[in-house]
């Protein structure tokens, strides 16, 4: 039964093929119920040698039938596929191959200061020990006390203006302060450390100190720090030949932050500049709330599209003059990167997870915004290629589901009659 229907379909794609032509450049090569396959849109995907090279083979054909049966799923994805999510798979390919090229874009274009390599290689050649004071929040990866990141702030600010003014010495501050029972046992003390080992912003700011400073508040994902400087160790060891050309490709690597840093410096100016807010007094509540109703599963945390059971509605962000409530969030987790199957173990990850969202929208606005840096034909040709293939994919997939006896061909034939199509 399966080989009869094939052999009527391909009389019938014979019988079109020869029935119908076109002598203009841009000849309809198929044509189906609302839409066609153009020559100029068949070399737009293979390519013009692609193109002339099987335009007289056995597989033109194929060929043809391969593309406008993507075509036909991709226009009509809305009836055809029973599971509407599919919707946001096409925004998420989309969404993800733009990302990709924006930040392609950032690293290309990203040129080292001889400054930065200087402050590595002469960092490298030392090593710092310093007593910590570490203010911790909800927000925060080292989640110790139930404070807001405002508390946190102001609490360190008061420690440090204690210290300061004599009030109390760094170790009685210490004694006071310190969350953590292991840290308090070593005196706050911690190190020695070699550069890049602490968090960027840290680092940076231990290794352009002195013995016996005292600095702060400094934030971090840990919280808020307020330190003093103990001990500079330098090394008494000889730097490898070459080794400002490894620390170069060490930093377009990724490594010691520098990257990030300047990937996340445009996201934060994009964002900006499309009048971005994030309001985080309200994720701090909105966490509280989710937290309040059980909504946390140990050991797997709590899953983002879970939020909206807190029927939290107060904006939490904004961009673009619109207030973003939960409900926006997990509408863009369908969208962006990998999201839907996230679970979010402490507030630290629901914060950072909210503003990696935004940071990609906004860097998808400027993608849009700056086609002429991106080959946007060609980048969207790319992009509708990946789209096309996933859902035909997916739908032959979820034929089968249905009933297993259908091959490929079967599922394809069906198509083909029920949208009228005709082969050129």
């Amino acid at each position: 039964m399966k080989k009869i229907s094939t052999k009527i379909f391909l009389i019938f794609i014979a019988i079109n093929f020869h029935h119908c032509t076109k002598s203009n450049d841009d000849k309809a090569l198929a044509k189906y119920t609302g839409g066609q396959l153009t020559k100029s849109e068949l070399i737009a995907r293979i390519g013009s040698n692609r193109f002339n090279k099987i335009i007289a083979s056995d597989s033109y054909l194929k060929t043809i039938n391969g593309f406008v049966y993507k075509k036909i799923v991709f226009d009509y994805h809305e009836d055809l596929f029973d599971n509407q999510n599919i919707v946001n798979d096409i925004h998420r390919i989309s969404n993800d191959q733009k990302l990709k090229h924006v930040m392609d874009y950032l690293v290309n274009n990203y040129e080292l200061n001889d400054s930065i390599i200087d402050f590595i290689s002469s960092s490298e050649l030392a090593k710092y020990t310093i007593q910590d004071i570490v203010v911790t929040h909800r927000l925060s990866y080292s989640q110790h006390q139930d404070r807001s990141q405002k508390e946190a702030y102001a609490i360190a600010n008061k420690i440090l203006e204690r210290i300061k003014s004599k009030n109390i010495t760094f170790d009685e501050a210490v004694s006071i302060y310190v969350e953590h029972p292991s840290i308090k046992i070593k005196n706050g003390v911690i190190g020695p450390y070699p550069y890049g080992k602490l968090p960027k912003e840290f680092s940076d700011v231990i290794w352009k100190s002195s013995p016996g400073d005292i600095i702060g508040p400094i934030g971090t994902k840990f919280g808020y720090h307020v330190f003093k400087t103990i001990k500079k160790e330098n090394l008494d060891v000889p730097q490898k030949i070459n080794r400002k050309k490894e620390i170069k490709k060490e930093i377009k690597g990724g490594r010691y932050g520098f990257l990030d840093q300047h990937t996340d410096s445009f996201a934060e100016q994009w964002f900006k500049n499309f009048g971005g807010e994030i309001y985080i007094d309200k994720i701090d509540t909105l966490w509280q709330n989710a937290d309040s109703i059980g909504l946390f599963e140990i050991p797997n945390g709590i899953s983002i599209n879970s939020l909206d059971k807190t029927n939290y509605q107060r904006p939490i962000a904004k961009i673009n003059g619109k207030n973003l409530t939960i409900s926006w969030f997990i509408n863009q987790a369908q969208r962006q990167g990998k999201y839907k199957n996230s679970y979010l173990l402490k507030a630290y990850f629901l914060y950072n997870t909210l503003k990696d969202i935004l940071y990609r929208y906004s860097a998808i606005m400027w993608f849009d915004e700056n086609k002429k840096l991106f080959n946007y034909h060609k980048t969207h040709n790319s992009i509708r290629k990946m789209q096309e293939n996933h859902l035909l994919k997916q739908y032959i997939i979820q034929e089968i589901n249905k009933d297993s006896s259908l091959t490929d061909n079967i599922i394809l034939n069906r198509l083909a009659i029920k949208y009228n199509l005709e082969i050129h």
